[in-house]
Parts: C-alpha cells; sequence; structure tokens
C-alpha cells in the first residue's frame, strides 16, 4: 500500500479546479462533552481545515442526521452564520455519537485542463489514466459532485460502538474502532465504502489543524476497502476520501464523491 504522500498546493490548478477540489467537514466548537451540554456543530468548505472559505446553501442539505446507541434522528434546524453552516445539539445521555450529512449533487463545468490537473492533484490518477486511455484528455468535462462529512462526538465516558456501523451514506468513511479508544501514537482502521461495497485502491488522505492545504499523508484502502491512519497529533483530525465515476449522461459525464471524517485525537493523558 502506498502511504505517506504528501499533497501540496499546484500553482497550474486553474480557479475553477481548485474550487471543485475545497473539501468539506463537520467541526463541533468541541468534541468531548458532557450530558445536556449545548454543542454549536459547523459545516465548512475549505482547503485549510478546519477553517471554512463559505458557507454551503442549506437548500443543498439532502440529508443531516444524529445517531448514538439509541438510534437515529434527524436535524431539521440549521442556518447560515458567517462562512458556516450551523446547527445547535444537545445530548442528553452519555455515549458516542455520529452526526452526517449528505448533500446534493452540483454541477461544474471545467475545461480538459483544469480538469485533468484537478484529478491529479486530487488523488484520482486513474481518472486521467481513463481519459488517456480514451482518448479524451483534451476534452472538457461537466462533472457532478456530492459531498458526505461526518464527525464523532464523546458525551460524558461512556463509549459506544454504534458509530462503527455504516449510515448508508453513498461514500462514507467508517472507523473499525471508536476513536476516543485511542490517543496520538495509535492507528485508527477505516473502511471505506462506496454504495455500501468496500471501496479498494481508494486513495484516503488524513490531516489536521496546522498543515494549511497540504494532507498529512494518504493511503491506499486494501481489497476489503480498509486502510490504517497514523493518528500523528493530538487534537482535531481530518480523514477524507474520493470516488469518481464515469457515467457518460446526457446532462453530464463525470461524478464525484466526497466524503470526510472528524474526530479528536486523544493525548497520552487527558483531562476529565
Amino acid at each position: 500500500m502506498k502511504r505517506n504522500i504528501i499533497f501540496t498546493g499546484v500553482l497550474a490548478i486553474m480557479f475553477a479546479a481548485t474550487l471543485v477540489a475545497h473539501d468539506f467537514w463537520l467541526i463541533p466548537q468541541k468534541f468531548r462533552i458532557q450530558p445536556n451540554e449545548p454543542l454549536t456543530i459547523f459545516a465548512n468548505t475549505g482547503m485549510d481545515f478546519p477553517d471554512s472559505l463559505s458557507a454551503v446553501d442549506p437548500e443543498r442539505v439532502a440529508q443531516f442526521l444524529m445517531k448514538g446507541r439509541f438510534g437515529e434522528k434527524d436535524i431539521t434546524e440549521f442556518e447560515v452564520k458567517d462562512n458556516s453552516l450551523i446547527t445547535e445539539c444537545v445530548f442528553e445521555n452519555p455515549g458516542t455519537y455520529i452526526l452526517a450529512m449528505a448533500l446534493k449533487p452540483k454541477e461544474i463545468k471545467l475545461t480538459a485542463k483544469e480538469f485533468n490537473e484537478y484529478v491529479l492533484h486530487d488523488g484520482l490518477p486513474e481518472i486521467y489514466d481513463l481519459r488517456k486511455k480514451e482518448g479524451i484528455l483534451d476534452k472538457d468535462a461537466v462533472e457532478y459532485y456530492s459531498k458526505y462529512p461526518k464527525t464523532i462526538i464523546q458525551v460524558g465516558e461512556r463509549l459506544d460502538i454504534s458509530i462503527l456501523e455504516p449510515l448508508g451514506l453513498a461514500l462514507e468513511i467508517i472507523p473499525l474502532k471508536n476513536p476516543y479508544s485511542l490517543k496520538i501514537g495509535d492507528d485508527l482502521p477505516v473502511r471505506v465504502l462506496f454504495k455500501n461495497k468496500p471501496l479498494e485502491n481508494a486513495e484516503v488522505a488524513w490531516s489536521y489543524p496546522g498543515r494549511g492545504e497540504e494532507f498529512a499523508g494518504s493511503i491506499k484502502t486494501d481489497s476489503n476497502g480498509k486502510a490504517i491512519i497514523p493518528l500523528e497529533k493530538a487534537g482535531p483530525y481530518i480523514i477524507r476520501a474520493i470516488q469518481m465515476e464515469w457515467v457518460k449522461k446526457d446532462t453530464h459525464e463525470w461524478e464525484s464523491y466526497w466524503a470526510s471524517l472528524t474526530f479528536e485525537v486523544l493525548p497520552v493523558s487527558f483531562p476529565d
């Protein structure tokens, strides 16, 4: 498996390609809280985790839900505040919770040069190779992209395994261990599912604040869609994966799916 590939900003990437490369993540005000403690969740768009460049249009939200050991609950109240889409949550019971969102597809049109540079920059070399094989490297692209962020929140001391179950998102990063049972220096195994099936050879990147637009590293999933993510730094953490398909539809030829998972890496010792 390939590991520790650093994504660097490429000046040759055109403006439109950079736009589509914006990641989308859920970032809570705090990752670890007590029962009945109010919590603000921010849905942020950008390249420098966890900062946000702009707020997503609320009309693009197809699904927003919270899941814990007592089941799932839809989140229906959210609003734009500054550069974020936000919601307020209260968790009555202790346990580990996961929040997830699905954004409706959005269209973007790119020149051939922009599209080729974008897929190479964002870990999709197989799409470039496919275009080269098909003799369409010089063809402009119309792409529909959708995004599927998740975040894991720990309420009180009880650790739950319900967050290890898939939610049925089109593209999904699933932790195979509760990250709040781990600490800096440990590894977090994850599985990537695409349309409910393990996604082989997907490039999974990880990062944390202070990296700017560079990811800390990446690794390819194995035949079971599994990847091992090193927990290198305490504090907020993001894992990101992208999948793209050549769909050859009348309205567009390409569909991309962007997934992210955020949580907090615990230090060796931490206060109660």
